[in-house]
């Protein structure tokens, strides 16, 4: 986020603007945790990606990731380790991921453990993303006009990740069974001619409604769901050794579908 100014011309006067930098309160410091585990659509195996850092100042450009943490996933009578990749990322591969399985994950973290439980989430595929001609606000934005059928379940949640920190929810109230089809827009800093990965997966209630809320306060461009939480927005991840210290944060599984979107220029 940069640095926010409060710009008083007194054009009439001096015809000059002097900048003011607004002085903010640092935040409370919490451990913020993005953690899934995903497999395909269908699928046996899956993927557990996640992703520590802290709460950072408003101002600040730079995330504090949290390097050195032990990740481990536990389900049944197996344990699995993840790995760290690069700073404050971690990675396990090839997890068997069966449904009804239970799947806790653990964090130990500098002394404090971190802990959430969780079953699999069903998903359904893609069926297509084309790009349209049509614009709301701009005519440099991009439409992606997305169609997906929905299971025949009653009470199917999904969250679509359509990369650059743009995230949409929807459940199937009024489409069960059926194809949707929607339109999403892109800003005009959407790049072109750019391969763009887009993510649908299944969610369940508490995890459906925990993303409602926080795009609700984050907004589409508030710098992702996870990076640089401004809100206290708790999610079902626990800190078991000081539970008033609480992390911020959802440990999600769930089946994935991802297709790749290229826009060109209109």
């Amino acid at each position: 986020m940069k640095k926010l100014v409060f710009v008083f011309g007194l054009l009439f006067f001096w015809g000059c603007e002097d900048p003011i930098d607004v002085k903010l309160p640092n935040p409370e410091q919490h451990v913020v945790i993005d953690a899934m585990l995903w497999r395909p659509v269908a699928g046996t195996t899956g993927t557990l990606e996640v992703v520590l850092t802290q709460t950072s100042n408003f101002y600040s450009d730079d995330l504090p990731y949290i390097s050195g943490a032990t990740v481990t996933l536990t389900f049944g009578n197996t344990s699995v380790s993840a790995q760290e990749t690069q700073a404050g990322h971690y990675r396990a591969d090839a997890i068997p991921v069966v449904e009804n399985d239970v799947f806790t994950l653990n964090i130990d973290s500098y002394g404090v453990t971190y802990s959430a439980t969780e079953t699999l989430v069903l998903s359904t595929t893609i069926d297509a993303i084309t790009q349209g001609e049509n614009t709301v606000f701009s005519d440099e934005e991009v439409e992606a006009i997305v169609q997906f059928t929905d299971r025949p379940e009653i009470g199917n949640y999904y969250v679509m990740d359509f990369g650059y920190n743009n995230l949409f929810v929807t459940r199937d109230v009024f489409y069960n069974g059926n194809q949707l089809t929607f339109s999403f827009y892109y800003d005009k800093y959407f790049p072109k001619n750019t391969p763009t990965p887009i993510h649908l997966m299944g969610a369940d209630k508490d995890f459906y409604t925990y993303m409602q809320v926080l795009i609700s306060h984050a907004g589409q461009d508030g710098g992702g769901p996870f990076a640089t939480a401004k809100s206290t927005l708790r999610g079902n991840i626990q800190n078991t050794t000081n539970p008033d210290a609480f992390p911020l944060g959802y440990f999600r599984v769930v089946e994935r579908d991802t297709f790749i979107f290229t826009a060109t220029e209109n």
